[in-house]
C-alpha cells in the first residue's frame, strides 16, 4: 500500500470535499409552489447559499465592503457569472445577495414528482452541481478561501439591522427540546471547524446554546443555512453573539502591563521629544540671533518705533546720561575690555538696588551680537516652580511648552508603582524641565559657535574648524546676563549656575549676573570655584558727581532745544529756562544731600522737574513716597513684604530706625548683639533682602549698616519726629525690652532655686542683704552726695549689713518659713529703703556672701548681679514708658 504525502493545498481541498459531502447528507429545505394535476409534475422551490463572494463586514469603519460594487443590480451579475446552467431542468427564481455576511442567497425552482422525498433530492443534486462548478471555476478568492455552495436547510432571515455584525460566536435558540452537545455539533460542523460550544447549565440549560467557530466563514455559513432548521420537533434561530473583539496583541499587552506600560509612556514622550525639539532649538536659536524678528531691521524698527510714538503722542522715555558720572562709565568701560576676553570666569556687576548695574551692563553689551536676557525679577515673582519654569521659557523663546506632560507622567509613575510596586522612573518634575530647556540653549550657542568657526574657516583656509573659541570675534561671543539674580529667592538658582558655569568653562559664551547683594558674589564664586569671577562693583556717586550729574541733566541745551521745537511740550523753553533760575544751586545741592549717589533716585527726581514740579516739591514727593515705602514694608504685620519673608519685628526695626537716624551708619556687630536681636542675624539679612537697610562688607564680613537708600535716612528722620508714632512704636520696643529683662530675672531666680542657698531662716536673711549690698557696691558709685549723704562704699555696705542685722530677731522670717528667697529679693528689690541704684558705688570689689558655700559664691554673685542689672533697666524703661503714655495722652 502506497503512502501519499499531501501538500496543504491538497488537504485544504480534501477537507473542504469531505465537508460538502456531509453537507450533502442533510436534507435540504424544499417548499412545494405549485401542485401538478392528473399526473404532472409538482412545482418546487429550493435555495442554497453561496459564500466568499463579497469581502466580510469586520466592524463598522471596516473600508473594505466600499471597495467593491455596492449596486444590488450589478451584485447580481456577479453571482449570476458564478453559477453554471442549472440541472434537472431547474431555474433561478431569485438571487439575494448578502453583502454583509460576504455571500448570496440563490433561489431555484424545479418540477419532481410528488414525492417531498424525490423533490429533496434532485434539489440536493442542483445544489451539488453548483457547488462543484463554483469551487472549479472560481477565480476571485478573499483570504485565500474557496467559494462554496451548500443547502439552505431552513428559512433565511433576511434583515439589514446596522448593529448586527457577522461574528464567530452564534447563538442557537431552541424552540423545543433541547439538543444535546453532538446533535449540536452534527448541525453545525458542516460549516466550519469549531473551537467550543457552550451549554449553560440550571435553568437555561433547555433554552440555548452558543457555537464558537474558528472562523467568520463557519458563522455566517452556518446562519444563513440552518436558520429555522427543525431538527426533529425542536426549530433552531440563529443570532451573532456580538462579541468584544480584541486584538491578540492588545490582549497580550494587557498580560504584560508591568513593562509594556512603562515601555509605552518612554515610547511615547520620546516620540514627543523627537518631534518637538528640534523646533524648540529653532526658536530658542532665533531667539538669540533675531532672524526673523522684523524690529530688528534697522528701517522697518525705525518706522515701528516712529508711529509708535506717534499714535501715542508721547516721546520716549528720557535715557540716563552717564558722561556726568565718572563712576559708572569707568565701570562700564571695564566691564566692556572684560567681555573683550575670551571667557573665562563669571563677571559679577554688584552693587544696590536702583545703583545703574543694569545700564552699565546695556551699555557695555551694546557691541554685541548675541546677548541673552534672563530677568530674575521675573522668576521670582511667579508663585510656583512650574510658573517660574514656564517664565523661564518664554524669556528663553523655548517653545512649544507642554506644562501637561508634568502632571501625564507623574501620574502614569503613580499608576506603574501603584500596579507593579515599583517606580518607572518617567515622572517630570519643573527643575528637569529646565535643565532640558537650559541644555537647548546651550546646543543653540554651540550652534552659533560651530556656523561662525565654518564661516571663518571658509573666508580664510588657513584656519581650521578644530581651531578654539579664541579665533571668535569679541563681538560674535554671546553673552548671557543673569538680571537682578540673587537677589530674590529661585527654586532653579544652582540649576542655573552650574549650567553657566559649564558654558563659560566650555567657551561658549560670557555669563554677567548683577546683584544687589555681595552675598550672591560668594554663591556665584561656589558654583565656579576654579576660576574666580571678575567683580564689578558699583556704589552711590559722591556729594558731587551728583550735583553734576543734577545740574547737567537739568538743563542741558539740546533739552532747551528739544522743548523749543516740541509742539507737544507743556511749557515753553523760556518758561523751563526761568524756572530752572529760580532753583538757586543750594536748592540743588540740598536735594543731591538728601537723595545721596543713588541713580534711581536722582533720575527720579530729574523726571518731576522736567515734568514742571518745582525742585522742593519734588525732593519733598520722593520723600514722602519713601517714608510711605518704609511704614508699609517696614511696619507691615503680613508674613511677606511684597517678595521677601518678613523676618524681624517691627520693634526690631523701629530700635534700627532710632539708630540709623541718629547716625549715618552702626556698627554690625553692636546691633546684632543687642537684647532684640540676641545675637542673630535673621532679622538684619530679610531688612537687607528687603532693601530697608545695607550692609557694607569688610574682610568678607558685615562690617556696618547704613539705610537701604540714601533717601531713607531723611525719612527715617521725619518718622522719629512723628510724635505720636513714635511715642506708640517707644512705648512697644520698651515692653519688649522689659519682656526680655523679665525673662532674664525668672532664669536667674529659677536657677538660685535650684542651688537653693537662701533658706527661709534669718541666716538667710542676713545672706541674702548682704550678698545684694555686695552686688550694688559692685556696680559703682558715682553720686556719692545725691540721695546716700555723702557715704562711702564701705560705710554704704555697713549700713545694709547693720540694717539686716538689726532684722535678724524679727519674727516675720519665724512667721513664714514656707515663702520662698524670690519673694525675699523682689521684696529687697521693691519695698527696701537700701535699694541700691547702678549709678550709686564704684570701684569696689565684691567680696563674699555669708551662709553661702565657697563653691557657689561665683555663680550666685551673678545671678544676683543680672538681677538687679536687670531690674534697673526694667524701671528705666518703665519711666521712660510712662513718659511716653503721658505725651500720647497730650496729643
Amino acid at each position: 500500500m502506497q503512502t501519499r504525502f499531501l501538500v496543504p493545498g491538497a488537504l485544504r481541498r480534501v477537507v473542504w470535499q469531505h465537508t460538502a459531502r456531509r453537507v450533502q447528507q442533510r436534507s435540504i429545505h424544499v417548499d412545494c409552489i405549485e401542485k401538478g394535476t392528473n399526473g404532472e409534475q409538482t412545482k418546487y422551490q429550493a435555495a442554497l447559499f453561496i459564500d466568499n463572494v463579497f469581502p466580510l463586514k469586520m466592524s463598522r469603519l471596516d473600508i473594505r465592503p466600499y471597495l467593491v460594487l455596492r449596486n444590488a443590480g450589478a451584485m447580481r451579475k456577479k453571482v449570476q457569472g458564478l453559477l453554471p446552467e442549472l440541472p434537472h431542468g431547474a431555474s433561478i427564481s431569485d438571487i439575494d445577495p448578502h453583502f454583509r455576511d460576504g455571500g448570496s442567497l440563490v433561489h431555484f425552482t424545479f418540477e419532481a414528482g410528488s414525492g417531498l422525498e424525490a423533490a429533496r433530492d434532485k434539489a440536493q443534486g442542483v445544489v451539488d452541481a453548483v457547488n462543484t462548478h463554483v469551487q472549479t471555476h472560481s477565480k476571485q478568492r478573499w483570504l485565500g478561501l474557496a467559494t462554496r455552495a451548500m443547502a439552505v436547510r431552513g428559512v433565511p432571515f433576511c434583515e439589514d439591522i446596522v448593529r448586527m455584525l457577522p461574528s464567530k460566536r452564534v447563538r442557537v435558540e431552541f424552540c423545543g427540546p433541547a439538543l444535546g452537545v453532538e446533535q449540536v455539533y452534527g448541525e453545525f460542523r458542516p460549516y466550519g471547524r469549531i473551537l467550543d460550544i457552550e451549554m449553560p447549565s440550571g435553568a437555561d440549560a433547555a433554552r440555548w446554546a452558543v457555537v464558537h467557530y474558528t472562523r467568520l466563514r463557519g458563522a455566517t455559513s452556518a446562519r444563513n443555512c440552518v436558520h429555522g432548521d427543525v431538527v426533529g420537533t425542536t426549530k433552531l434561530l440563529l443570532a451573532y453573539v456580538r462579541e468584544n473583539r480584541e486584538h491578540v496583541a492588545v490582549q497580550w499587552v494587557k498580560d504584560h502591563s508591568k513593562f509594556m506600560i512603562p515601555l509605552a509612556a518612554a515610547a511615547l514622550i520620546a516620540a514627543i521629544y523627537a518631534v518637538f525639539d528640534p523646533v524648540r532649538e529653532f526658536c530658542v536659536e532665533n531667539k538669540i540671533t533675531h532672524r526673523f524678528d522684523l524690529s530688528h531691521v534697522p528701517l522697518l524698527g525705525d518706522v515701528r518705533r516712529a508711529a509708535m510714538r506717534s499714535l501715542l503722542r508721547r516721546d520716549s522715555a528720557p535715557q540716563q546720561d552717564m558722561s556726568a558720572w565718572s563712576g559708572l562709565t569707568d565701570q562700564s568701560s571695564r566691564l566692556a575690555s572684560i567681555l573683550d576676553e575670551p571667557p573665562e570666569s563669571f563677571v559679577v556687576v554688584s552693587g544696590p538696588r536702583g545703583s545703574g548695574k543694569t545700564r552699565v551692563v546695556e551699555q557695555a553689551t551694546a557691541g554685541k551680537k548675541y546677548r541673552i536676557v534672563v530677568d530674575a525679577r521675573k522668576l521670582a515673582a511667579e508663585h510656583s516652580d512650574l510658573e517660574q519654569m514656564t517664565q523661564l521659557a518664554r524669556q528663553l523663546g523655548w517653545w512649544p511648552v507642554f506644562n501637561s506632560i508634568i502632571s501625564i507622567t507623574n501620574a502614569m509613575d503613580m499608576m506603574v508603582k501603584a500596579t507593579t510596586g515599583s517606580n518607572a522612573g518617567i515622572s517630570a518634575t519643573p527643575e528637569s524641565q529646565v535643565r532640558r530647556i537650559l541644555e537647548t540653549l546651550a546646543l543653540a550657542l554651540a550652534n552659533i559657535r560651530q556656523r561662525r568657526l565654518q564661516s571663518q574657516a571658509h573666508e580664510h583656509e588657513h584656519r581650521s574648524f578644530s581651531e578654539s573659541v579664541h579665533t571668535v570675534p569679541s563681538a560674535d561671543i554671546p553673552v548671557i546676563v543673569l538680571d537682578n539674580f540673587m537677589d530674590k529667592s529661585i527654586a532653579f538658582t544652582p540649576v542655573i549656575l552650574d549650567w553657566a558655569a559649564s558654558v563659560v568653562e566650555a567657551g561658549l559664551a560670557h555669563c554677567v549676573i548683577t546683584t544687589s547683594s555681595i552675598s550672591g558674589y560668594h554663591e556665584v564664586q561656589r558654583a565656579q570655584p576654579q576660576s574666580p569671577a571678575s567683580l564689578v562693583s558699583l556704589a552711590d556717586a559722591s556729594p558731587i558727581e551728583a550735583i553734576s550729574l543734577l545740574q547737567h541733566q537739568l538743563a542741558p541745551p539740546e533739552l532747551l532745544q528739544q522743548k523749543s521745537t516740541d509742539a507737544h511740550s507743556v511749557e515753553s523753553a523760556e518758561s523751563y529756562a526761568q524756572r530752572l533760575d529760580t532753583a538757586s544751586s543750594d536748592s540743588i545741592a540740598n536735594a543731591a544731600q538728601v537723595l545721596g549717589g543713588r541713580l534711581e533716585d536722582l533720575q527720579l527726581f530729574v523726571q518731576k522737574v522736567r515734568a514742571g514740579e518745582s525742585v522742593d516739591a519734588a525732593l519733598e514727593d520722593i520723600v514722602q513716597r519713601s517714608i510711605t515705602e518704609v511704614r508699609k514694608y517696614a511696619f507691615a504685620d503680613d508674613s511677606e513684604v511684597g517678595q521677601c519673608e518678613h523676618t524681624w519685628s517691627p520693634e526690631q526695626f523701629w530700635f534700627l530706625l532710632t539708630e540709623l537716624a541718629q547716625h549715618q551708619d552702626v556698627e554690625y556687630d553692636r546691633v546684632r548683639s543687642s537684647a532684640l536681636f540676641a545675637g542673630k542675624d535673621d532679622a538684619l539679612l530679610g531688612l537687607a533682602e528687603a532693601q530697608l537697610i545695607t550692609m557694607v562688607y569688610n574682610n568678607d564680613r558685615p562690617s556696618r549698616i547704613r539705610a537701604g537708600r540714601p533717601v531713607y535716612a531723611a525719612a527715617f528722620t521725619r518718622i522719629l519726629e512723628d510724635p505720636g508714632f513714635a511715642s506708640s512704636m517707644t512705648v512697644k520696643m520698651n515692653k519688649k525690652f522689659i519682656g526680655l529683662e523679665t525673662a532674664k530675672i525668672r532664669e536667674a531666680e529659677d536657677e538660685l532655686a535650684v542651688l537653693n542657698v537662701f533658706r527661709a531662716s534669718v541666716e538667710a536673711q542676713s545672706a541674702l542683704t548682704s550678698g545684694m549690698a555686695i552686688v550694688a557696691a559692685s556696680h559703682g558709685y558715682k553720686g556719692r552726695d545725691k540721695g546716700r549723704g555723702g557715704l562711702s562704699p564701705e560705710a554704704y555696705v555697713a549700713q545694709v549689713a547693720g540694717a539686716s542685722a538689726r532684722n535678724q530677731g524679727s519674727e516675720l522670717m519665724h512667721d513664714r518659713p514656707q515663702e520662698s528667697w524670690s519673694s525675699w529679693v523682689r521684696s529687697f528689690f521693691y519695698s527696701s529703703p537700701h535699694a541700691p541704684h547702678t549709678t550709686d558705688v564704684i570701684g569696689v570689689q565684691p567680696s563674699v556672701i555669708p551662709g553661702v558655700p565657697v563653691e557657689l559664691q561665683g555663680r550666685v554673685q551673678f545671678l544676683l548681679r543680672t538681677i538687679h542689672s536687670s531690674q534697673q533697666k526694667i524701671d528705666r524703661w518703665d519711666a521712660e514708658t510712662q513718659e511716653q503714655v503721658r505725651r500720647l495722652a497730650s496729643l
